[in-house]
């Protein structure tokens, strides 16, 4: 199929009418001035100045949305011959503008370039980059873990404090869905409040048109298909966001993961943020089905205090909510006196390890 559209007018052989009618006028004023001929330049691109640069605009083809690998195209180059000389294929009087047409083959990397513009494309070895990059924003931020334990779930988070001005208590992290269910953020706090909400909403409609409360699994489904949504149009950017989510049904204590592409899974114990690795490997010591939650407490405390890097991440503010028997199966803060508890087992662990 032939160009069409501004492609094809690249090709008409106006352009090379024109250049050739300046090179003609060109080589009679050289002639009638005697002077030397301008030695030839082997690339339109090779120009010598003889007072200021030039700045060279490339209006490049755009990669295909087809997601095959772009023919070579042409690209248009506005060149402002301001005391320009020997320019190939023909030059133009001082002052004016010389526009010809350079064919070049467009080429991609997998490393973003032209692939990473819309998270409506794919890259040759089929990765979103966008969807990549907002997986990073989680990956920057403080590390949150949810465990599974025997009588129900713990949530804790690390919520790096940005300002000594900043209120204790303040930007929470851990939000209430329904009476028994909650989520933990990791990422960009302003897209997890955007979570938060539509999780909100989706608990209020389930409960409004079925009489009861939503499961854990169809809350954790709807929530994971609003935030896929985000990756589909152009017009909307992934969540740079990822969340734990938390409650008690009727099939006992359930803990899900979404990431940022809208994947959601079902765990025994799950971490997100910048200690994610070392919280996994924790997590995999403990032994979750013979664990209360109020073991839970204290383990989720020596986890987070443990992964923190006191030389590189700044200080932080140890958030705890648990849904549990001694909770009515309802999703709360854990009491400040057994959040101070965990705290002082969690600094204590940390400094015996520090004294081996």
């Amino acid at each position: 199929m032939g160009l069409t559209g501004p492609r094809a007018q690249l090709h008409r052989p106006v352009l090379r009418l024109s250049l050739g009618l300046a090179r003609k006028k060109e080589k009679e004023k050289e002639k009638e001035k005697g002077k030397e001929k301008p030695k030839e330049i082997s690339s339109s691109l090779d120009l010598v100045s003889s007072r200021q640069s030039a700045t060279l605009h490339p209006i490049a083809s755009p990669p295909l949305s087809s997601g095959r690998s772009p023919s070579p195209s042409p690209e248009l180059l506005l060149l402002p011959l301001l005391g320009w000389r020997g320019v190939d294929r023909g030059s133009a009087r001082r002052g004016r503008f010389l526009l010809f047409v350079r064919h070049t083959s467009v080429k991609m990397s997998s490393i973003g370039t032209g692939y990473d513009l819309s998270v409506t494309t794919f890259s040759p070895d089929g990765r979103v980059f966008q969807v990549e990059y907002a997986t990073k924003a989680v990956d920057n931020s403080g590390t949150v873990v949810g465990i599974k334990c025997k009588d129900g779930i713990v949530l804790g988070v690390e919520k790096l404090i940005t300002s000594k001005m900043m209120l204790e208590g303040s930007n929470r992290r851990i939000h209430s869905v329904h009476r028994h269910s909650g989520l933990a953020v990791a990422g960009l706090a302003a897209d997890g409040r955007q979570i938060v909400s539509r999780a909100k909403s989706e608990a209020a409609s389930y409960e409004k048109v079925y009489g009861e409360a939503i499961s854990v699994k169809e809350l954790a489904d709807r929530v994971a298909s609003y935030v896929h949504l985000c990756t589909l149009y152009w017009w909307l950017r992934p969540f740079g966001c990822g969340v734990i989510l938390g409650g008690y049904d009727r099939d006992g204590p359930q803990l899900y993961m979404i990431e940022p592409s809208g994947v959601s899974y079902k765990y025994f114990g799950a971490a997100l943020g910048k200690g994610r690795q070392a919280a996994k490997t924790e997590i995999e010591k403990l032994k979750l089905a013979e664990l209360t939650c109020r073991e839970g407490i204290v383990e989720v405390a020596k986890i987070i205090y443990g992964v923190h890097d006191e030389a590189k991440d700044k200080a932080f503010e140890l958030e705890l909510s648990w849904i549990c028997d001694e909770s009515n199966r309802q999703h709360q803060k854990v009491p400040a006196d057994l959040l101070e508890q965990a705290k002082a087992a969690a600094q204590a662990a940390l400094e015996e390890m520090d004294a081996d």
